[in-house]
């Protein structure tokens, strides 16, 4: 990525930075220190005069640069050698020259999580599983994530040997490195109403591949939208005020604030379009800098519901500066705030929706969904625990009567406490059952926190009466619902005029089974859908 200049307009002022960024590394290792001790002045120069606090004289009397930044303690300020800069601007725009695979570190090697279309690892025969154990003659176990990432990059046109386990298969391979770029943007159509936006980066390109991908979405119906922040440690703040403008119009973005405590105004540009339809942001721990700003802007506007956990906390910015060497300096100059001067440093910014535990994307295509479709879909494994948390942080509900959370118009007949694990339910009707009715589709024994699906047998004890046989040992301090749902049939033909839930709680130990008795006739229960309630934040 080429370095640029952030040339913006300030409410009553005009403001050059030299190549502003805000990016927040999160691997390992994220400075190479200079170890050419002539850059050592320069750099206390650059920190005296224009880092965004004042510097203490121990800091600037330290004897080398790495116990320079070591005394400063500012995680975002460091120094880069010519070629670790290169990575480092690479990474904002996601461009780089390698193999093209995506990687988790694990205690063996590097596991390839998927490979890039067209890369040179695909050419080569790499797949998602795949782990490799040492690259360029070199193991890559115990590595950090930077290290292997150092091993397997490099010069375009280089060629570097690779060992990968392939199942039980272990294969030598010569991999061509070549510049890989993917873009920043994703989009795609969810639900075929919801348009994705996955950003993953702040790049100088990002707000054009922004417009474009929502030009193809909203050719497809979409009706609501969904930016996916989460993991997007930053980039360039020209990027993040220029996406502000999708979205808030030319309104300030953000507030600067200098290391003369002079605070300057940013106001986004007039873009081409402005997004007014029902828009949720998804953050997470990992979610800062310019994600922060952007995050920041649309909460004060009301103009998106914010879903997921509080953003990182890291309101500075920071500067690049060429050094004598080569190295490239990087260094806070700046504190941000939101518009209205909401702090964001140490803080973060914190969601309209949180969601703690569950997939919080899940979370947001529920609140995207109409009623009759979220609600089926919450009844399934995938949707189960992301509706519970979700309708959990908008409604007080007692752990008992949760199955109304899934089974609104539902009634509980019974609840029992302290049954045995190898519990056989028997269900009774108030008359004669078409026993064809009769399947796990219409009785199931459903875990309570997951939505798995214990299997089960049904044993017919009579006209009237069917004895549920789960499959396996139900868990210990556990809470299952025994669902049995009004699609069953009497011999009539007739099907029951509501659905119910038996509530059990498992403990060790060993009991008598019980009789839930269903009834055919009843009320359903009155269950508000105040998670839609969304209109005042659009």
């Amino acid at each position: 990525m080429l370095a640029r200049f952030l040339r913006k307009k300030a409410v009553g002022h005009l403001v050059l930075y030299l190549m502003l960024v805000l990016t927040l590394l999160l691997s390992n290792s994220t400075s190479v220190l200079a170890s050419n001790v002539d850059v050592l002045p320069e750099i206390r120069a650059l920190l005296q005069n224009q880092y965004v606090d004042p510097v203490s004289a121990d800091v600037l009397n330290a004897p080398t640069v790495d116990e320079t930044l070591k005394r400063l303690g500012d995680p975002h300020t460091m120094y880069f050698s010519p070629v670790d800069y290169q990575g480092f601007v690479g990474s904002i725009n996601m461009s780089f020259y390698g193999i093209g695979v995506h990687i988790n570190m694990e205690a063996e090697g590097v596991r390839v999580v998927s490979v890039i279309s067209g890369s040179p690892a695909e050419e080569v025969g790499l797949k998602a599983g795949d782990l490799i154990v040492s690259a360029a003659g070199q193991s890559l176990a115990g590595l950090s994530s930077d290290q292997a990432v150092r091993l397997l990059r490099g010069i375009e046109g280089s060629t570097v040997q690779i060992s990968v386990r392939q199942g039980t298969v272990t294969k030598d391979l010569n991999v061509t490195r070549r510049a890989i770029t993917e873009p920043t943007v994703t989009g795609s159509l969810l639900d075929g109403h919801i348009g994705y936006l996955g950003l993953k980066s702040f790049g100088s390109n990002t707000p054009k591949e922004f417009e474009r991908a929502v030009m193809q979405l909203s050719n497809q119906s979409v009706d609501s939208w969904i930016v996916d922040l989460r993991d997007n440690g930053g980039g360039y703040l020209s990027s993040a005020i220029d996406l502000a403008g999708y979205f808030i119009g030319p309104h300030v973005a953000i507030q600067v604030k200098d290391r003369t405590g002079v605070i300057r105004l940013y106001q986004a540009p007039e873009q081409a379009f402005t997004l007014n339809q029902p828009i949720l942001f998804l953050t997470n721990e990992n979610s800062a800098s310019a994600s922060e700003i952007l995050t920041a802007a649309v909460k004060d506007y009301h103009k998106a519901t914010i879903v997921g956990t509080t953003t990182y906390g890291k309101g500075s910015v920071q500067s690049m500066f060429t050094l004598s060497n080569g190295g490239v300096f990087k260094m806070t100059v700046d504190h941000f705030y939101s518009p209205f001067g909401h702090q964001i440093d140490k803080v973060g910014v914190t969601p309209d929706v949180a969601i703690q535990q569950a997939d919080s994307l899940k979370a947001a295509e529920l609140l995207l969904s109409d009623k009759t479709v979220a609600l089926t879909k919450a009844r399934t494994p995938d949707y189960w625990e992301a509706w519970g948390e979700l309708s959990n942080s908008v409604a007080t509900q007692e752990k008992s009567a949760s199955y109304s959370l899934y089974y609104p118009d539902y009634r509980k007949v019974s609840e029992l406490s302290g049954i045995p694990l190898d519990k056989k339910f028997t269900v009774h009707f108030d008359g004669a059952i078409n026993w064809q009715s009769v399947n796990d589709s219409s009785i199931e024994l459903i875990d309570s926190l997951t939505g798995e699906r214990t299997l089960t047998t049904f044993n017919t004890l009579g006209p009237s009466d069917v004895q549920v046989i789960p499959e396996k040992a139900l868990s210990p301090d556990a809470t299952y619902w025994l669902v049995i749902h009004p699609t069953i049939r009497d011999v009539a033909g007739q099907t029951l005029h509501e659905g119910t839930v038996e509530v059990v709680h498992t403990l060790q130990g060993s009991g008598t089974p019980e009789k839930a008795k269903i009834q055919s006739f009843g009320k359903p229960l009155d269950y508000g859908w105040a998670i839609w309630d969304l209109g005042e934040k659009q």
